[in-house]
Parts: structure tokens; C-alpha cells; sequence
């Protein structure tokens, strides 16, 4: 299976001849803020440890993640990034066969499939607010049996949260002996509050995926982790290879847990912004913009205008500025595209690179030759 990602600048300028730093990415969801301020010296000063082995064990960052959640140690375990932490849940947890409620992430799919697990696919719509209802859960659940369940909260790449009595089900289904309930909560940091993680002592079946690269700005750091009972916890820490997360990646997931004024400025920046940018973009002829509470937004193309794909290229030909095609998420077609919330300046310069594409009756197409790759 072939999963197209965003965020891919540097295949990108390769094939149009331009350098990564001329590519004003919107398709990759990360911070426009940037890393915390400090963290630059906090890796610095981690230099003179890069001749030892990090620590096995990534005590200073549990007990930074624990602190700031309050749960348990022996509830968490550190991945390098999110994305190794799929692809061994699958194996840990004895999955033969799952549930996944689309569109979301490509990977979960695949990594479940490499297992050799039989994923049955439960695709959300727009009228439901790209989540999944509980009669329609219930529906596919007892018309087979199934090991585990792939939940997004927010999902992605729509934004939008589970419903209230979808999080009472996931409860009251995590407390019994069916399905692992598995939930992608890697951008609730822009609404923590919404976090499921309150629920993990009541429901002993439900674990929560999380990551440090949306809101803290550092995605080449890698840094994932799971909060989940003790007993799924110990099952996935045993499938964890030795020394998975680095010295420095280590040294700033804590660093970054205790810069709150850094979060609070992320906070309130993403309400504003985002905010302004959906009511801009509705503003344009043809353009329904979904509401969501992470940093991106997702966009539907009404009839007459061009499919995402050739918007996106003619777009990055113009004004080098990338936004993501969503047809390569199942469950979507190629009317959808995603822009990351980026800095005011910035999310300008793509509200008039979408005006200027979009009322021009004679796109130019001049990208074909991008026509077919992130």
C-alpha cells in the first residue's frame, strides 16, 4: 500500500527545481509558532551526551508526560514518534482483525494489514461530521467479531470531535472484555480538554495514541506516545526495541511539557487564526469549509471548480505554496483538500493564491508534471 503523506517538500522542490525553503508548506499540521523558545539550548546542551547510549528506560520524559496528565507511570509508553508506535500495536495486542473508522491516517491501515490483521473499513461522512455514530458502530461491530477498534479524536483530516455519546460508548465499551479501543489523539493538544485520557481508569480496553509534533513544532525530533492501563501499557513496552527514543528527543518532549506560557500563546493564536482563516476561505466562491478545533482546516470544492489535485498544483506553479489533495484519504474524493493554520502573513499569501487560481477561467495546469506526487 502506497500512503501519500504531506509534508513532503523535499521530494517536491527536487522534481520542480527549487530549493525546500522557497515551499510555504500548508500541507503538514505543524505549529506556526515553532518550537518552544529555550529548546534550541536544550539540545545543545545535550551534546556531550551523544556519545552514550540515551536512557533505556526514558524515565525524565515518562515522568514529564505523567506529570503533566497525572496518570500513572506504568500507564505510559515512548515511542520513536507516533507512527512506530502503529505499527507495533497490532503485534503487541494480538490483533487479527479490526475496525477502522474513515478517512484517518494511511498508516493505521497499513501497519494493521502487514500483521496480516483483516481490517474492515467504516467510512464517516460529511453529515455526520466526519465521525463515527454509535448505531452505525454498533451496527458493524455485531456483524463480525473484531479485536480492535481505530478511532480518530480529532479526527483527521477534518478536525472535528468524537460526539458526546460516542466517548459514553467507548467508555462503557472499554470498560468489558470486547475490543481494544484504540484512539488517534494526536492533535487534542489544541483541545485538551476533549482528551480521553480522563476515562482511562473506568475503560480498562481503550488507548490513546499521542504526539509531540503538531503542537510543540518538531517533527524531525520524533517523539509518540501511548497512555493506556498498565496491563496494555506492559504488552506494547515489551515490543519496544531498546534505546527507541534519543538523548535529545528525550531531553526536549520534558522540556516542552513544562513551557505552559508557550502553550497558552499556541492556544490562543490557533482560536484566533484559525477562526479568521475558515470565514476568509468560506468567503470564496465555490469553497465549504468544515469546522474543526486542531490547527487545519478542511475544505470541500463546490461544482465547476477544478479537482483538488489541479488546484493544488496550479497553485504550487504559481506561488509556490503547497496545500494537501485529500483524495489519497480513503473515504474522500478529489473535491477535498486540507490547509494547515499557519502565521496571519502567511495564510494571506494562500487566501490570494486561492483567489487568483480560482477565478482565473483559464488554469494553467503548468505542474503536470507534479500532477501525481504529494
Amino acid at each position: 500500500m502506497n500512503i501519500v503523506h504531506g509534508g513532503n517538500i523535499y521530494e517536491l522542490a527536487t522534481l520542480a527545481g527549487c530549493s525546500p525553503e522557497e515551499i510555504l508548506d500548508f500541507s503538514a499540521s505543524i505549529n506556526p509558532l515553532g518550537p518552544p523558545p529555550g529548546l534550541e539550548a536544550v539540545l545543545s546542551g545535550c551534546f556531550g551526551l551523544l556519545e552514550s547510549y540515551p536512557d533505556i528506560h526514558s524515565r525524565r520524559l515518562i515522568e514529564a508526560i505523567s506529570n503533566f496528565h497525572d496518570i500513572d507511570p506504568a500507564c505510559i509508553v515512548v515511542t520513536n514518534g507516533s507512527t512506530e508506535l502503529i505499527y507495533w500495536l497490532p503485534r503487541a495486542l494480538g490483533v487479527r482483525s479490526a475496525l477502522a473508522v474513515l478517512p484517518a491516517f494511511g498508516e493505521y491501515v497499513k501497519a494493521f494489514e502487514i500483521e496480516g490483521a483483516r481490517v474492515q473499513k467504516l467510512f464517516s461522512t460529511p453529515e455526520e461530521g466526519f465521525q463515527p455514530r454509535v448505531e452505525r458502530l454498533e451496527a458493524v461491530l455485531g456483524s463480525g467479531a473484531f479485536d480492535a477498534v481505530l478511532l480518530t479524536h480529532p479526527s483527521s483530516p477534518a478536525g472535528s470531535l468524537l460526539g458526546a455519546d460516542t466517548i459514553d460508548w467507548i467508555v462503557e465499551k472499554g470498560a468489558g472484555p470486547g475490543p481494544f479501543l484504540l484512539v488517534d489523539e494526536v492533535f487534542v493538544d489544541f483541545c485538551e480538554e476533549a482528551s480521553l485520557k480522563r476515562f482511562l481508569e473506568r475503560a480498562q480496553n481503550v488507548a490513546l495514541i499521542r504526539s509531540f509534533t503538531k503542537f510543540y513544532g518538531i517533527p524531525g525530533l520524533r517523539i509518540g506516545y501511548l497512555l493506556a492501563p498498565a496491563q496494555i501499557a506492559e504488552r506494547v513496552r515489551g515490543f519496544v526495541p531498546p534505546w527507541s527514543v534519543g538523548t535529545q528527543a528525550q531531553a526536549a518532549g520534558a522540556y516542552c511539557l513544562g513551557r505552559q506560557e508557550y502553550r497558552l500563546e499556541t492556544l490562543a493564536f490557533m482560536e484566533k487564526e484559525r477562526l479568521r482563516l475558515g470565514r476568509e476561505l468560506a468567503a470564496i466562491r465555490g469553497l465549504e469549509v468544515f469546522p474543526g478545533v486542531a490547527n487545519f482546516l478542511l475544505v470541500r470544492l463546490g461544482g465547476g471548480l477544478p479537482p483538488a489535485s489541479v488546484l493544488r498544483n496550479d497553485i504550487f506553479a504559481r506561488s509556490r505554496i503547497l496545500i494537501r489533495d485529500c483524495a489519497s484519504f480513503e473515504g474522500l474524493d478529489d473535491r477535498y483538500f486540507r490547509v494547515a493554520v499557519r502565521l496571519p502573513e502567511q495564510n494571506d499569501r494562500l487566501l490570494a493564491a486561492l483567489n487568483d487560481v480560482l477565478s482565473d477561467p483559464c488554469p494553467s495546469h503548468s505542474c503536470s508534471s507534479l500532477r501525481n506526487n504529494p
